[in-house]
This record gives structure tokens, C-alpha cells and sequence, in this order.
């Protein structure tokens, strides 16, 4: 596994989570593509300005919500994470946790794109991997 996109991953989660936006700047290249389940499955936001927007549109929608990874596995050029959103909705006050994929391809030592799954056979055709 290469040690170096893990740690990149570990950071960027951790940034994600804090809502750390110039951490997230740090390990993401400025046409990051990002797309998530939890927002709109037909919205990938696209550069910073996009993350930024995310952010807002995630923020408004849930009054908590971090993720909580489980496992991490090379895939080359990407790396896939296993983990836990847990979150709880901003209006209805509803809380959970969803089990999802994201997987995460970098080029150059940073993020360049990550779509999260709740399908795990679709995510690791993805990223290249099979069961």
C-alpha cells in the first residue's frame, strides 16, 4: 500500500471533518471533482469553489455530520476508504449512520477526485479492485 496516498487520505478526511478548507486546499489539486450521495446524486462539485459550495449545501442539510473511516485500500493511483458517516439532520433532528466507500484518485501527491459509494462491488470497480 503506498504509505504516502493513505496519509494524504487520512489528512484529507480529517480536514473534511474539521471543515478545514485550506487543509483541504493542502492535498487537493485545484480542479478537484467531488461527489457525494449525501447531497445530490446528479450535483459533482468541481474546484474549490465547488468544495466551498458542498460545505454550504451539506451544512444546511445536517447539523452534524463526520466521517469516521473504517479501512483503507490501495489502489494504485487511488486509494478506497471504508467508513461510517455518522449525521444527524439539520430540520428533522433524525440521526444515523450509513456505511459508504469513497474512493479517492490522486495524481502528483494530491486529491484530484473523490465520489463516495454505498455500493461496495460498484466502488471497487472504480478504483480497479475486485472483491
Amino acid at each position: 500500500m503506498s504509505q504516502e496516498n493513505v496519509e494524504i487520505v487520512r489528512r484529507w478526511i480529517e480536514a473534511y471533518n474539521r471543515r478545514d478548507m485550506e487543509g483541504l486546499t493542502d492535498v487537493n489539486t485545484p480542479d478537484i471533482e467531488f461527489r457525494s450521495i449525501f447531497v445530490s446524486v446528479e450535483t459533482e462539485f468541481r474546484d474549490y469553489e465547488g468544495l466551498y459550495s458542498y460545505f454550504r449545501t451539506l451544512d444546511e442539510a445536517y447539523d452534524h455530520f463526520v466521517v469516521v473511516p473504517a479501512e483503507l485500500m490501495d489502489a494504485g493511483a487511488a486509494v478506497l476508504m471504508a467508513a461510517t458517516a455518522e449525521w444527524r439532520g439539520r430540520r428533522s433532528g433524525a440521526h444515523g449512520e450509513t456505511f459508504i466507500l469513497t474512493a479517492f484518485w490522486l495524481r502528483a501527491g494530491k486529491v484530484f477526485r473523490a465520489e463516495t459509494f454505498k455500493d461496495r462491488a460498484e466502488a471497487l470497480e472504480a478504483v480497479g479492485l475486485s472483491e
